[in-house]
């Protein structure tokens, strides 16, 4: 599914089928899906598809993604533990020439929904995802869901009960083989927790997908860290 594909191939994708070919002169781009779209291409340009961080769709009005645990993790004072959470998967597709990259089309599989996490005056409008919590790396429909990695330390001298977790789309490092994943860091202290990312793959043998905030060149002037003190 992710990856690179030559221009003039078809692809299916879930339940969507993405094209591009030449018509009388013109080169287009195709999707059809629940949402038909074509777009003109100035030249015969290769296709690039790769998840792109969940929050942009079906508008970009936040760059927080909160995913609420179906199982509350309990965390003993001073302790780490590993688990595997999911995340939605949003797809972006992009068109290259001479390592000039653009994107012209974004979409997911998913149901999106959104949430306050905080206070309506100061907390954030965030993408909402429910995950259950995982030992080991599950088995998920890549079109709809990805893997995410967590590290979860407890620095505080008592017992936290994790719920939920916050994160920084502007910060996501997000890798593919035939699924994508994510590997992040959730810091417990004794006023909340602090949540980033580590950019390396949850296993061997994943390509690094495109960073879409990178790409835009959008100035990002936000800590790498997202501070939880809202609750977890």
């Amino acid at each position: 599914m992710f990856g690179s594909h030559a221009f003039g191939r078809s692809i299916n994708l879930f339940n969507a089928e993405i094209k591009t070919y030449e018509d009388a002169g013109l080169y287009l781009y195709h999707r059809i899906s629940d949402h038909e779209i074509t777009k003109v291409l100035s030249s015969a340009s290769n296709l690039i598809i790769h998840p792109v961080e969940p929050v942009t769709q079906p508008k970009e009005i936040t760059h927080y993604l909160l995913v609420e645990l179906k199982k509350s993790i309990f965390l003993a004072p001073q302790s780490t533990s590993r688990y595997f959470i999911t995340f939605p998967i949003e797809v972006s597709i992009y068109i290259s020439i001479k390592k000039n990259i653009e994107q012209i089309d974004s979409f997911t599989f998913t149901k999106p929904k959104y949430t306050l996490y905080g206070t309506p005056a100061h907390g954030p409008i965030c993408k909402f995802w429910k995950s259950e919590v995982y030992s080991k790396i599950p088995d998920v429909n890549p079109y709809l869901e990805g893997v995410m990695k967590v590290k979860i330390q407890n620095t505080s001298s008592g017992w936290a009960e994790l719920q939920k977790m916050v994160f920084n789309a502007y910060y996501m490092k997000i890798f593919y083989s035939n699924f994508a994943c994510m590997n992040a860091v959730v810091k417990i202290q004794n006023n909340g927790a602090r949540t980033s990312f580590v950019e390396k793959p949850i296993s061997d043998g994943m390509k690094k997908a495109l960073e879409l905030y990178k790409l835009r060149k959008i100035p990002i002037v936000e800590k790498e860290e997202f501070v939880m003190e809202w609750g977890l």
